[in-house]
């Protein structure tokens, strides 16, 4: 398999987003493939982000004078593929360039966000050959848009062997957003209640960010300030974190329905999950015994889930969230088993 990628040039264009597009960019070249990189976004500070989000259209000349540059230096690359993950930064006048100048590359989307939150995704989907999301009803609602949820990279593998201590019974490590941190709130309530050790990392992007926040939305005040970490955690130490947890929690975003990565890591890891997201229960990797689902408004911890046994799922599905597995389905169009629609009884 491994043959078909070998020399294959690829532009890959994806946000930076906890290390994981480098993670793609490895795994590619460890293939055999010749991949030229660059971040979605002209800078990674808080403005610059913050823009992107609010309005694109705001940020507009900065961001066409980084991609003509990127142009200009991969012109003559003749590519076979040109790789763009999420997309809520590059404009329609540059892919259409990109298209002009690499005629022969394939063009392929992926969206690991659901439309809803990328608006720009929804408007440059259609100059694309393949389109794939892990949101499995964008894949139903749009034309041409193929479901392909997530992926574990090698570290979780690693982690599934692990024999350390788990002195931890419920460890959360995520982004504080949306009503995430209310969620917890009433979670560590029940873990408290119960008597389970926990460990919850808080992440925020950044400092001006939270206090911006608190000026417009007054919810956000009540967040204590001291429960939030503005560093982000190595991969190398969330892995330690998940060798020493029994059970990881996982909270969606409101209106979003694909698995998020952390629930594929926990998968990978082979942990338990206790997630609000019940869209789970209609893919192949739910077991009830590795996963149990809470209501985000009124959480209730069962204290027997987070000790009774982990059950091994079976090596095809497994092996099918690997990264290596991710790579395949969206440049070599394979697909072994269907990802969802399998009931565990």
């Amino acid at each position: 398999m491994n043959a078909y990628y070998k020399g294959k040039k690829i532009l890959m264009i994806s946000a930076s987003f906890f290390g994981y597009e480098k993670e793609i960019c490895k795994k590619l070249e460890s293939f055999g493939c010749i991949v030229d990189y660059f971040d979605e976004r002209p800078k990674n500070d808080f403005i610059t982000k913050s823009l992107i989000r609010l309005n694109r259209k705001l940020l507009a000349h900065k961001s066409n004078a980084y991609y003509r540059e990127i142009i200009r230096q991969t012109k003559e690359r003749q590519y076979d593929f040109i790789f763009v993950i999420k997309g809520e930064a590059i404009s329609k006048k540059n892919l259409e360039e990109l298209r002009r100048l690499h005629q022969n590359a394939r063009m392929i989307l992926y969206l690991w966000d659901a439309l809803s939150y990328s608006p720009n995704s929804n408007i440059i989907r259609h100059m694309f050959d393949d389109v794939y999301t892990f949101d499995k009803n964008d894949a139903a609602v749009y034309e041409k848009m193929q479901f392909r949820p997530l992926f574990f990279i090698d570290e979780y593998r690693v982690s599934a062997q692990s024999k350390a201590i788990q002195d931890i019974d419920v460890l959360f490590i995520g982004t504080v957003h949306t009503d995430r941190f209310k969620v917890l709130k009433r979670i560590e309530k029940q873990l408290v209640k119960k008597n389970l050790n926990y460990y919850f990392y808080h992440y925020y992007p950044s400092k001006k960010l939270f206090y911006l926040k608190c000026l417009v939305d007054r919810s956000m005040r009540k967040y204590g300030k001291a429960e939030l970490q503005y560093e982000k955690l190595s991969k190398e130490e969330i892995t330690h974190l998940f060798n020493r947890s029994k059970v990881i929690i996982d909270i969606e975003r409101p209106k979003q329905n694909g698995l998020t990565m952390r629930t594929i890591e926990v998968f990978g890891a082979q942990k338990k999950l206790i997630t609000t997201n019940e869209s789970i229960k209609e893919y192949d990797l739910y077991h009830p015994s590795n996963i149990t689902l809470i209501d985000r408004h009124n959480p209730i911890i069962d204290r027997t889930f987070i000790y009774q046994g982990y059950v091994t799922p079976p090596e095809q599905i497994y092996e099918k969230y690997s990264l290596d597995e991710w790579l395949h389905e969206i440049f070599l169009h394979t697909r072994k088993v269907n990802h969802h629609i399998v009931k565990v009884k």
